[in-house]
Formats: C-alpha cells, sequence, structure tokens
C-alpha cells in the first residue's frame, strides 16, 4: 500500500467549520475519513485511473491520485476528500472553496428595488461566453461585513444609495460541488440617478430597471437565468415582498 503523505487528512484543519462533520455511513450520510488505511487504498486504486484526455498535460503520466488540497490559487481552494458511502464503499469525492468562504459566508446578491422597478446589470460573463441579466453580486472583503459588501456592490454596479435593506436569506448555489454559500438581501434604494462605476474585471454594459412584469417575462423566455437572480426573487416573492402585481 502506498505511504501517506503527512499532512493528507491535516487540510481538514483549514477548512471552515461548518464544512467539517464527517458524517457516519451507517447512517446514509457519505462519511468523510481520517482514516489512514481507507485513506491508503482510495490513493492507491486512483493510482490506476486515468485523467481524461482533454486534461492531460503530459500524456504518458495520466493518472490523478490525490487525496486533500489539489489545487488552490487566490480565488477558489479545491479538495478531494476521502470518503465512504452508505454501503461502506470507500471513494473520493470533490468539492470547490471559494477563496472568502473560508472565513464565513462567500458574498452578496442584491434585490434593489425603487418605485416598482427591480435593478439590473447586464453583464459578459466568460464562464457562459454570453451577455446575462443579473442582480448585483460581489464577494465579501476580508473583516468586512455583509451589509458593508451590499453597500460597496450597489455603489459600484448600480450607483445607487441604501434607503432600507432586508435580509432575505441563504443560498447554497451548487449543494454537489460548490461548499459556499450567498446571503441575498433585498434592497430599498434611494432617489437620485444610477450612476455605476463598476471595476474594471466587469463587463457591465448597463443598468436595466425592469418593472416586475418585464422581470416575469424575461424569465419566461430564458434572458435571466442566473441561478443567484432567480433565488433571490423567489426569496423576496415567498415573503411577500414583491410580486403583488
Amino acid at each position: 500500500m502506498q505511504e501517506m503523505k503527512p499532512n493528507l487528512s491535516s487540510y481538514l484543519s483549514y477548512l471552515p467549520n461548518h464544512s467539517l462533520p464527517l458524517g457516519c455511513h451507517k447512517v446514509g450520510e457519505i462519511e468523510i475519513s481520517t482514516d489512514p488505511e481507507i485513506i491508503g487504498s482510495i490513493i492507491e486504486s486512483r493510482k490506476y485511473k486515468k485523467r481524461p484526455h482533454c486534461c492531460q498535460t503530459n500524456p504518458s503520466d495520466g493518472t490523478f491520485e490525490d487525496i486533500g488540497i489539489v489545487f488552490e490559487d487566490e480565488y477558489l481552494l479545491v479538495v478531494r476528500d476521502a470518503v465512504v458511502f452508505k454501503g461502506g464503499k470507500a471513494g473520493s469525492y470533490i468539492r470547490i472553496f471559494e477563496r472568502p468562504a473560508l472565513t464565513g459566508q462567500t458574498g452578496v446578491v442584491i434585490l434593489p428595488v425603487r418605485d416598482d422597478l427591480v435593478y439590473f446589470n447586464r453583464i459578459f460573463r466568460h464562464t457562459t461566453r454570453q451577455w446575462e441579466i443579473e442582480l448585483p453580486r460581489g464577494y465579501r472583503e476580508d473583516n468586512s461585513s455583509l451589509e458593508e459588501a451590499v453597500e460597496i456592490e450597489l455603489l459600484q454596479e448600480v450607483g445607487l444609495q441604501i434607503e432600507s435593506i432586508h435580509n432575505l436569506g441563504e443560498i447554497q448555489p451548487s449543494t454537489g460541488l460548490l461548499a459556499s454559500s450567498v446571503q441575498a438581501y433585498l434592497v430599498t434604494l434611494l432617489p437620485g440617478e444610477a450612476q455605476p462605476d463598476p471595476e474594471d474585471g466587469e463587463s457591465i454594459s448597463e443598468t436595466l430597471a425592469l418593472t416586475l412584469n418585464e422581470v416575469d417575462q424575461k424569465i419566461i423566455n430564458g434572458e435571466i437565468r442566473d441561478g443567484f437572480t432567480l433565488s433571490a426573487l423567489c426569496l423576496a416573492q415567498v415573503r411577500n415582498l414583491i410580486g403583488n402585481h
């Protein structure tokens, strides 16, 4: 059996507390294993699995057996856990952490309203390679509160200030892969002319002020499809904070 790396399970100490319950496979959960023998057997079995051809940087050596932190940069932390499934079979499972999630919630998505209008951004997204219509959202900076993140993002992306703010609740954007959450807020805006000042890395072409009927139609025809946006709209609607039209 392959010798374990000395820090193979210590990576768990870098993760936020809410992500650390190890679980119990005997009650149907996916259990994170810290057992050296189990981890070693998983690594050994993974030695002989090949990467998809498109992912191979060296086609002559395409194995991918690592357990623990398998990739990290200033934005993301990708973890492959050793796990035991409900039937007792051992394997591995990937989780992706956005960096701000290591010290709390990742960020915010904001539902800005004023005079029966909802404010959206038309933004080009690299991942979809398309222009999308989305609610403003952004990361929480280190040592800042979620409410401060709301204020910063609104000034940057919409260019208007807050009259009142209402916490709509937490959104988990991808429970099967992403170990991060964002907080949704409904914000009533103060009067004034929108003067957005987005960061250079954000390709925002315009701010749209839409009626709720227009929002509904754009959801139906697929123009609004962002998961954060749809979730925030749903959270506001079920609380009867919007939708009385």
